[in-house]
Parts: structure tokens; C-alpha cells; sequence
């Protein structure tokens, strides 16, 4: 690990005495330092690997203790129960060279449910050649070799969220169910089409820590996530890219959001599987509608640097990455991804919690004048609104006592 540290920062730095010319070859023999994973590519459905964009790619995929917008759906399936806004949004990733990744996700929560739907499809042109680099037709059809290779997975989500205190964020647990498709055109390759089913399982929960700062927000978070575990449809098929990620994050100050996720890849069919994996990732705020991304993903033979920004005003976010590894060329416009997400609102989650406050605040007013009977009535009608505001229950069990107290006081004072 330290190995690999000490050569992302050498990278970094060199980075500075090169031109873009220079810089393929320069990557190359740098991202062998990581040295190069003989399992590398051997899943099928690959898609199911690349991010939509989003925070998700912006913090380099160190997102399973996140997870804080609609980008959850690829990271961890129990965090729909924990965001704050039903939410969609629409993601273009401009991957390697003629590779487009689409996605569409909507995501919301009512109460401690939280639910999602998302589609994602992977396509590129593709055209047979021969030796030569002709074009071809084969013995099936008398038609040139070609077409669109696409890969899509439809995923449903379901999550919920238990034992929520004002203190604590409670424990989420969720799953998703995937649908997925891949289409080779038959004058390519016969009966290579197929599809697959899998499901991703995930646990969640948030708390304070370490705290320096005052927040209602939790500033610690943990996850884990069982994704892409399932079979393909066809005569000896590829392993899926089944993978269990662990991931923390931490907030040390308000603005400043640290990620951190292992990642540790297996196959169902017991073959050997790609190398455990890293990721590091930082959300900073800048302002109250602007922040930046940035991460760092530490894979053998293929380590990627991202960085990213996000506009996020009342109703619309924009969220845009640039993605730095061994696939990057500087002659064309790729490894970005663009993000434009829809807030449509929180079904009066936010406006309740704000009234309950205020609520609050009134009967702590009204305790300080000695009139306990009206602020246990406040605090009562706090949690009307929000059940689980501790301080309000436990406000009215000290008013309570002290209002009993004095009613005993004149009671004796009466007597004499």
C-alpha cells in the first residue's frame, strides 16, 4: 500500500514536467508500477463496472458510505431510505473513444421506505474487419459485418430503515434486482446475445463522531454492499463482476466530506477473480449551491485520478467529472461524464422538521418562564411532527418533574 502511495504522488507531481504528447507512454509505464491483474476483463457485462457519473464517479467510486443523491442505485441499495429528495436525473458518460454510457435514475423515500428505478445502456458502433482491415460479410449473411454492440441493465430498488432516533440515523438495509441485456449483431457473432439476472444487497447507518462542529447532519457514516450477484443466460458464460465493497466516510469539518472504499472482487463460478481494489474520495462545499470532487482509485494496472463539480440550486443540479487514467486521450473529448438531476421535492420532510424546531425552541420559552403546562403542550405538538425529536420528549419528562415539584411547594406552603 505504502508502494502505491508513493507512486500516485510521484505521478502527480511529474505530471507538471510533461506534455500531453509525452503523457500516454508516461501512463502507461506508471500505472505498471501497480503492477498489471492477469484477471482483468474476464467478467462479462462489464457495464455493471463503469459508473454513470455523478458524485458517484466524481469521489473515483469511494461512495458505499455516501451515497447521498440518486447516484446510490451503483453503490449501495439501502441508502434510498436516507436521501432527502425524490430525485431525477438524467446521465451521459462519454467513455472510450465511440462508447456512450446513458443512464436514467429516479429515486425516492416516504417515511423510512425508500424506493428507486433506474436504466443504464452501454453502446458503440461495430464493424467486422478482416487481416487486411477490410470490412467483411461471413457465410450467414451476405451484408458487411456490422452494427451496434449495446449492453443494458434495468435495476429496481427497495430499501428500509429501522430503529431512526434523533441521534442516530438508524440502520438501512436494501436490495436491488437487475435485469440485464447484451446485444452482438448476429452478422458478428451467432448466438453470443444474452441476458442476465442478478441482485445487489446492502447495509447502511450514520452517526455522530468525532464531531467538532454543530449539525443536525451526521458526520460519520458506514456501508457495505453485495452487488452484481446472479447468472447469465448462455452456453459457458463469463463470471458476472460480483464484487463486495466496506466502505466509511467522514466529515472532520462541515464542508468537507472524506471517503474511503475497499473493494473486493470474487466470481460465483469459483475461477479466480481480479485483485482487491481501493478507492479515496473527497467532496468539498464551497458555497451553499456549489462543491467540488475529487478521488483517487488505487487498481492494479489501471489506477484513475477524477475530478468533478456540482451546481446544486433549489430544483436542478449539474453535475460534471473528468476522469484521468490509462484510457484518457487528450485529442478527443472523453472520460467525461455530465450530469442534470431533477429535485422534485421531499413531501414536507423539511418544512415539518422546521416547524417542529420552532415548536421547540417555544416551549423551552415557556420552561424558562416557570409555565410548564403550555411548553409540555409545544413540545407534545413537536412531536406531532417529528416523533423521533428526543430533546422534545425529554424536555417534557423534566417539565413534568419540575411542574410536580412545584405543585408540592404549594401545597406545603399553603399548609403553614
Amino acid at each position: 500500500m505504502k508502494r502505491k502511495v508513493a507512486a500516485l504522488t510521484f505521478f502527480i507531481i511529474s505530471l507538471c514536467y510533461i506534455s500531453s504528447e509525452e503523457f500516454n507512454d508516461y501512463y502507461s509505464s506508471w500505472s505498471s508500477m501497480f503492477g498489471i491483474d492477469p484477471n482483468s476483463g474476464t467478467n462479462s457485462f462489464l457495464i455493471l463496472m463503469i459508473p454513470s457519473g455523478g458524485k458517484h464517479e466524481g469521489m473515483a467510486t469511494a461512495y458505499t458510505a455516501i451515497a447521498i443523491d440518486s447516484g446510490f442505485i451503483d453503490s449501495n441499495p439501502a441508502a434510498s431510505s436516507l436521501i432527502d429528495d425524490t430525485e431525477l436525473a438524467f446521465l451521459h458518460n462519454n467513455w472510450i473513444n465511440d462508447v456512450n454510457l446513458e443512464s436514467v435514475i429516479f429515486a425516492t423515500r416516504i417515511g423510512n421506505i425508500g424506493m428507486g428505478l433506474s436504466g443504464k445502456m452501454m453502446y458503440l458502433p461495430f464493424t467486422g474487419v478482416d487481416d487486411w482491415g477490410d470490412r467483411y460479410s461471413n457465410e450467414y449473411t451476405s451484408d458487411f459485418a456490422s452494427g451496434y454492440y449495446w449492453e443494458t441493465v434495468g435495476t429496481a430498488n427497495f430499501s428500509y430503515n429501522f430503529l431512526k432516533s434523533f441521534y442516530f440515523d438508524g440502520i438501512s438495509v436494501g436490495a436491488n434486482l437487475k435485469v440485464a441485456y447484451r446485444n452482438i449483431p448476429y452478422s458478428i457473432a451467432m448466438n453470443q446475445s444474452s441476458a442476465a439476472l442478478m441482485g445487489d444487497l446492502g447495509i447502511m447507518t450514520r452517526f455522530n463522531f468525532l464531531k467538532l462542529y454543530f449539525s443536525r447532519d451526521k458526520n460519520f457514516s458506514l456501508g457495505v454492499s453485495l452487488k452484481n450477484a446472479g447468472a447469465e443466460f448462455i452456453d459457458n458464460p463469463d463470471p458476472l463482476p460480483t464484487r463486495f465493497s466496506a466502505g466509511l466516510a467522514y466529515s472532520p469539518i462541515r464542508p468537507l466530506t472524506l471517503a474511503f472504499d475497499f473493494n473486493l472482487p470474487f466470481n460465483l463460478n469459483g475461477t479466480e477473480a481480479e485483485s482487491p481494489y481501493f478507492a479515496v474520495g473527497m467532496d468539498l462545499t464551497l458555497t451553499d449551491f456549489w462543491s467540488i470532487q475529487s478521488g483517487v482509485l488505487l487498481k492494479s494496472g489501471l489506477p484513475r485520478i477524477t475530478v468533478g463539480t456540482a451546481i446544486e440550486m433549489e430544483k436542478i443540479d449539474f453535475v460534471i467529472n473528468y476522469t484521468l487514467d490509462l484510457t484518457t486521450q487528450f485529442d478527443k473529448l472523453d472520460r467525461l461524464s455530465v450530469e442534470f438531476r431533477i429535485n422534485m421535492g421531499d413531501y414536507g420532510r423539511k418544512e415539518k422538521e422546521e416547524r417542529a424546531e420552532v415548536l421547540y425552541i417555544e416551549g423551552l420559552k415557556l420552561y424558562a418562564e416557570g409555565n410548564f403546562v403550555e411548553a409540555i403542550k409545544k413540545w407534545e405538538e413537536c412531536l406531532e411532527l417529528s416523533p423521533v425529536f428526543t430533546p422534545a420528549e425529554e424536555m417534557i419528562e423534566t417539565a413534568y418533574n419540575s411542574f410536580q415539584l412545584q405543585k408540592e411547594m404549594l401545597e406545603k406552603q399553603t399548609a403553614e
